[in-house]
């Protein structure tokens, strides 16, 4: 198992389990968090203190040419400095999807330089489920900080109205 976690690169994750089916070609691997503790969203408390959990059905980029299919172990935390219980959002996976979020980078890319329907084909995925995380990940883009940016210290003076020697040229 070891070698499937290093090929599936999944950051936080550790594989656990493989099923094959090979008339569709179609590997599903069962995922846990290597994880055993985390931060309390509310009071940033570490707590360790699992209650339940929950299995959800991912799907990643393909493996190989077979389509690639996550259950992902979802923890449930409870946190005794809140008294209340919390899920943490799996890291790795793309916001309102069922997929992680290099299989929604690759499917924007996809339709970039193609159309939302070859982009589904593709990944044999429904073509308006494309189509919604598509739109839904451009706008998490337009949302996201420009990177590199620096901020502003200090604002250009028009030379023009500087030599005139106006009003509005002199320096703060």
């Amino acid at each position: 198992m070891a070698v499937l976690t290093t090929l599936l690169d999944l950051e936080g994750y550790e594989v656990v389990a493989v099923k094959e089916d090979r008339i569709l070609k179609v590997r599903r691997l069962s995922v846990i968090p290597t994880e055993v503790a985390c931060l309390c969203p509310r009071c940033n408390r570490p707590t360790a203190n699992r209650h339940t959990h929950r299995d959800l059905d991912f799907v990643d980029l393909p493996m190989g040419g077979w389509k690639t299919e996550l259950v992902v172990r979802e923890w449930q935390f409870y946190c005794e400095g809140c008294d209340k219980f919390f899920t943490p959002h799996p890291r790795g996976f793309a916001d309102g999807t069922y997929a992680t979020s290099r299989l929604v980078e690759r499917l924007a890319d996809l339709v970039k330089h193609g159309d939302v329907s070859s982009a589904a084909q593709f990944f044999g995925l429904p073509e308006k489920t494309v189509e919604r995380w598509y739109y839904d990940y451009l706008e998490r883009r337009q949302q996201e900080p420009v990177k590199g940016l620096k901020p502003i210290t200090r604002l250009g003076i028009d030379e023009i109205s500087q030599k005139k020697d106006t009003v509005s040229s002199i320096a703060c």
